[in-house]
């Protein structure tokens, strides 16, 4: 834990996060006669019971979702962290290194689960049914950080951009699986589009199902979802 007071403003410097060595080489210095003197830098390890990179980023995760990314405060983390300010510099340079690896997790978190489940060397009906519920079953897809990062990405245009590359990845795994059931291109993205956007509509407007509600209804959503044209 660092040894700055608390609220007292810290940032790390190679002085502050490092110890020195200075080596002197044998060889002489041109005109001074005089050893040169080369100084280098050997990074300390964080002291003991400092909070992992992990540990600030699932404190993050959670004030985001209860207070949005305006109460994402590195004050506020230390205070939960029960660390001074001066801990958080142990594993983030600064402020946005944290917003950094905060959305690669909500990334990870929202998004590697449902590619996992539309790729899988499955039948498309099979893979469609266990997305809806990795939905439902909230596991390995959290809605309230999903919207909690759709409010970020409506302050801020960088983060919006990254959303919607995400969304790109997330529709063009749909739109596989519907080709996979037999839909062509056209049909399929925007059977893609339809599926994804009822999903995302589903917590935007805060919908009151149980789980159970909800797993009554996936049979009639995958015979629309999976309906051929014209039929």
């Amino acid at each position: 834990m660092s040894s700055h007071r608390a609220g007292e403003r810290f940032a790390p410097t190679a002085e502050s996060a490092c110890v020195t060595r200075e080596d002197i080489k044998a060889e002489r210095a041109g005109d001074g006669g005089r050893p040169a003197r080369v100084r280098t830098w050997v990074r300390t390890p964080p002291p003991e019971n400092t909070p992992s990179t992990e540990d600030w980023v699932r404190l993050a995760r959670e004030v985001l979702i209860k207070e949005g990314i305006v109460g994402v405060k590195i004050d506020s983390l230390a205070k939960l962290a029960g660390v001074t300010r001066g801990g958080f510099y142990w594993r983030f340079k600064n402020r946005g290194e944290l917003f950094d690896a905060l959305i690669e997790d909500w990334r990870e978190r929202n998004t590697e689960p449902m590619l996992e489940v539309l790729r899988a060397d499955a039948p498309p009906e099979q893979r469609l049914r266990r997305l809806a519920e990795l939905y439902i079953d909230g596991r390995d897809f959290s809605e309230a950080y999903d919207s909690a990062v759709r409010a970020w990405a409506a302050l801020s245009a960088p983060i919006a951009k990254l959303v919607r590359s995400v969304d790109d990845i997330r529709l063009e795994a749909l739109e596989s699986l519907f080709m996979d059931a037999g839909l062509d291109a056209d049909a399929a993205q925007i059977r893609a589009r339809i599926t994804y956007f009822h999903q995302i509509g589903y917590y935007a407007i805060a919908m009151e199902e149980s789980r159970e509600e909800r797993r009554t209804l996936i049979d009639c959503y995958m015979a629309v979802f999976l309906a051929k044209p014209g039929k």
